[in-house]
């Protein structure tokens, strides 16, 4: 059995401008490894076509457009800057994205975009948030 040890969620920074997660800066124009996840789920949503229903006899009958992969996300405490990271890159209309698919068993890119963010502050005085969640939802079926 082989075990998966690279890293799980990266994000194209495509901002326009440089982004510091984590202590480490990223260019824009590269992708940002995601750490301190407390909460890393991938969903494989299945969207079905509008004649898709039941029968009168009871049976399942239907179109399945796709299979369309929806990553849930949580981070644990952020410093500003970290914050700051996160807030820039889901504000990206949609941006790649290299998540662990265990259905592949390989890192997958494909094309996203993001569900809302927020940011909870924890003390002032350090400017540390406690964490934020957040979905990556897939543009095209896998």
């Amino acid at each position: 059995m082989a075990i998966y040890s690279g890293e799980l969620l990266q994000i194209y920074n495509g901002t326009g401008s440089a982004l510091t997660y984590n202590g480490k800066t990223y260019a824009n124009g590269s992708y940002v490894t995601l750490g301190r996840q407390t909460e890393y789920k991938v969903q494989y949503c299945k969207l079905w076509s509008s004649d898709t229903g039941r029968s009168m006899t009871g049976e399942n009958k239907g179109t399945l457009i796709g299979i369309f992969p929806k990553i849930s996300v949580k981070l644990g405490r952020l410093s500003e800057d970290d914050m700051n990271a996160i807030i820039n890159l889901t504000n990206q209309a949609r941006a790649n994205v290299k998540y662990y698919d265990v259905g592949a068993k390989a890192l997958v890119t494909a094309s996203f975009y993001f569900g809302d963010v927020s940011a909870e502050l924890e003390r002032q005085s350090t400017m540390y948030h406690k964490g934020t969640s957040f979905s990556i939802i897939a543009n095209k079926k896998r």
